[in-house]
């Protein structure tokens, strides 16, 4: 989708004589009588960045200050400013709310310093939610803040722009914790892209940890997700999906490192694959599918449609159901390189753990490289596979790690 021609971009001051005359606007010379030189008069000053308390915070515990924090978005997305959000509990009983009123296109957000914020809604709406009806980018939660649900909320974060003419973009989350929401964790829904997660936790909530849809006509795109946590939720671990329709949504959403377990269904969802330039990379998971029973053939810490990329990831299973890393219906190439699934306790006894899944049209090829496990194969699949230096159990026998095999 040709998103950049509809977007503008905001003007800036050359750097060089016009903008040190900026800086200095108002500072003139101004003679010393009693030394007889010139000096420059300062008036120049530096503005205090604002704190949530000066948007009504109370940060006690008990206050509800959830205008506050919709205040804050507000002037922050306004001005361009950071918010400092310091150390200390902040009770939400209402949706921290946001909706543009004009293009931003200066970083604003959060800055947080400590915060936990405590959600009492028990209305199934959403804790803190940001929308673009407009151009918005640059918004972000850096530092450390906890969004803890309380289990009858919504989402824990949802930030939204519907349609084909709204945008938002240029997101940054930097050391959030979402816990216990009463839905996701995390949800970006339409035309959000070209956003990074870092060093972020979602557990514990009552669906996925993170879902990340189109929606509305709106694409979700170009995500990136570096060193994230996905933890005990009811559902998913993480969630690339399609609300407009059963099949299709999100394949650019690229994961590099973290962990994922004890998720109550797969660990990554992917409804449409992953987009050729997309991976998922040095991925740990572990006891996925926790609503299945060990040695369950429809259990999987990775689950993806058309096509998946894999490498240098590990999964483990002892009393979860995710019997294979991967599994799906493939109509293109999928490939898992360097990649291993072990089992331990009541999986090992089931003796059905494998790497992969092998299932899908005559289109479908699964890859294999470098990789431990083994697999198995849906009978009458069309798709096709091959191994290359594997080790583990097949259904031609027991794989090589010096020779290819492949389905013929």
């Amino acid at each position: 989708m040709d998103r950049r021609h509809l977007i503008a971009a905001g003007a800036a001051l050359p750097f060089g004589l016009s903008a040190v005359a900026a800086a200095r606007a108002g500072a003139a010379p101004a003679p010393d009588e009693a030394e007889g030189t010139v000096q420059v008069a300062q008036t120049t000053s530096a503005r205090a960045t604002p704190t949530i308390y000066d948007y009504g915070a109370v940060g006690d515990g008990v206050t509800d200050d959830s205008a506050a924090f919709s205040k804050a978005l507000a002037a922050a997305a306004t001005k361009g400013l950071m918010v400092i959000v310091p150390a200390g509990t902040y009770a939400i009983a209402k949706t921290i709310s946001f909706v543009s009123t004009q293009d931003a296109g200066k970083p604003w957000g959060l800055q947080a310093q400590g915060a936990t914020l405590v959600s009492t809604i028990t209305n199934g709406t959403d804790i803190m939610s940001l929308q673009a009806v407009n151009t918005v980018r640059y918004f972000r939660i850096l530092g450390a803040m906890k969004i803890l649900g309380s289990g009858k909320d919504g989402n824990g974060l949802r930030i939204i722009a519907y349609g084909s003419s709204y945008f938002f973009y240029n997101v940054t989350l930097d050391g959030l914790c979402i816990e216990g929401a009463g839905l996701n964790g995390l949800l970006f829904e339409g035309n959000v892209f070209e956003s990074l997660l870092v060093g972020c936790f979602f557990q514990d909530c009552k669906q996925n940890g993170a879902v990340f849809a189109q929606s509305k006509g709106g694409v979700c795109s170009a995500i990136t997700v570096v060193g994230c946590f996905f933890a005990q939720n009811t559902k998913c671990g993480m969630m690339a999906t399609n609300f407009d329709s059963t099949y299709g949504g999100t394949t650019d959403v690229r994961i590099f490192g973290g962990y994922c377990r004890d998720n109550g269904s797969y660990g990554f969802y992917y409804n449409n694959g992953t987009s050729s330039g997309a991976a998922i990379e040095q991925v740990g998971f572990e006891n996925n599918c926790r609503s299945l029973s060990p040695g369950d053939p429809n259990g999987a810490h990775v689950y993806g449609l058309v096509q998946m990329r894999l490498r240098n990831c590990t999964g483990y299973n002892e009393g979860g159901g995710a019997t294979y890393m991967v599994r799906g219906w493939f109509s293109n190439l999928t490939v898992l390189d360097n990649c291993d699934q072990s089992s331990g306790g009541a999986m090992a006894t089931t003796g059905k753990s494998r790497l992969a899944q092998v299932n899908g049209n005559a289109a479908g090829h699964v890859l294999m490289r470098q990789s431990g496990g083994g697999f198995d194969m849906v009978s009458g699949t069309g798709c096709t596979w091959a191994a290359e230096n594997c080790y583990g159990t097949s259904p031609v026998g027991t794989l090589n790690l010096k020779t290819t095999v492949t389905s013929g």
